[in-house]
């Protein structure tokens, strides 16, 4: 899933992954750039990645057979997979500027 057909996912998987690797360079590190252009490509890379999995697995949690996860809702069960990635990949990107947001809006120091 390197590449997808359809170029909406493509381009939402990798922003998905920088904002993820954004936040969590700024969180775990407490600045803004990376030592390097190969430092910020390889973390990139693994948050592409991690991003489509996580994406993957609540497909997969989605369309079990498990109603106390989800309930009832046929809806959700129906999604096709570009339709869930759309949706996830958004929702990552959502969270990640929440986080972005939250961080820097309360003041937060450590000891």
């Amino acid at each position: 899933m390197a590449f997808h057909r359809d170029p909406r996912i493509t381009v939402l998987a990798v922003i998905a992954g920088l904002f993820v690797a954004y936040d969590r360079q700024v969180l775990q590190y407490h600045r803004y750039w990376w030592d390097s252009v190969f430092d910020f490509l390889i973390s990139w890379f693994v948050h592409y990645i991690a991003v489509i999995l996580v994406v993957g697995v609540a497909y997969a949690i989605s369309r079990g057979n498990v109603s106390f996860l989800l309930g009832r809702s046929e809806r959700l069960r129906d999604l096709t997979l570009d339709e869930a990635m759309i949706y996830g990949f958004i929702i990552v990107i959502v969270a990640a500027v929440a986080i972005f947001l939250i961080t820097h809006a309360v003041p937060f120091e450590m000891d």
